[in-house]
């Protein structure tokens, strides 16, 4: 690699890190507090589907609406600090679960299911409830397959558009897609992983997901550089701007219309 093509990469590399620095300090000044206290998941919910809590406080009854999303199959509903308003000491406490019931109105009829309370003990203000409205029951947190399988779902999808895209490049030779497969399946893991603990994010923290994506593909330029060589560096260079490109599309794609 010549020298102006050294530089060519040392600027790409620090305008990468110019690009992050200040998403990375708007990230961290919003915090958890964006984050829903409780969500409730409803597979294949009636489109006219309504949640919303009954809470005890100062003796009296206070009903809060949640948030709906709906992702393919799946539908969420959060309850969120800022909507308690009616309750203007509540900090999430789980003590102000105490006695509260999740209401929920389809089809005409309203169905009352009181939380149950050996589950509020672990309540830990970002917590997930399995809605089976089949037979009215809650389950506290999500079954571990469900996580596994939305794993590797997406990690096979970057895969393959990450090797896609080395074949377009016309790389032919075994090594380069040995090393290719390696880096990318230790990165496109690490995103896949990085995207299951993203569901109870406000959409706004799309900026920490873009600092991410930025983030690996500075740490994949020098990787493929020194290791991809088989028709030159620079050529190793696009090659990590396209499969990060593509599969930063696709990780995109699954925070807004994947289940998560």
């Amino acid at each position: 690699m010549t020298i102006w093509e050294k530089r060519r990469v040392a600027l790409l590399l620090a305008v990468l890190l110019i690009l992050v620095m200040p998403i990375q300090a708007e990230a961290s000044g919003r915090g958890v507090y964006y984050r829903p206290s409780l969500t409730f998941l409803v597979e294949r919910a009636p489109e006219d589907l309504m949640l919303h809590m009954e809470l005890q406080h100062r003796g009296e009854t206070v009903s809060v609406y949640l948030f709906r999303e709906d992702r393919l199959w799946e539908s969420y509903f959060r309850f969120y600090h800022q909507t308690a308003a009616e309750i203007p000491t509540w900090y999430g406490s789980r003590a102000e679960f105490k006695d509260a019931v999740l209401v929920a109105e389809t089809g005409g009829r309203e169905i009352r299911i009181p939380l149950p309370e050996e589950d509020q003990i672990k309540l830990t203000m970002n917590d997930f409830f399995l809605l089976d409205l089949a037979d009215s029951s809650l389950r506290f947190g999500l079954p571990a397959g469900r996580a596994v399988l939305l794993f590797f779902l997406r990690l096979a999808l970057t895969l393959g558009a990450s090797l896609l895209v080395l074949f377009l490049c016309d790389y032919r030779w075994r090594r380069s897609w040995v090393v290719a497969l390696i880096a990318n399946l230790f990165c496109q893991g690490g995103l896949s992983l990085f995207v299951s603990n993203w569901v109870n994010y406000n959409p706004k923290m799309i900026a920490v997901h873009f600092m991410v994506l930025l983030a690996v593909l500075i740490l994949q330029i020098p990787v493929f550089w020194w290791l991809l060589d088989e028709n030159g560096s620079e050529k190793s260079v696009r090659y990590a701007f396209w499969s990060n490109l593509a599969t930063g599309a696709l990780n995109s794609a699954f925070l807004i219309y994947f289940p998560l």
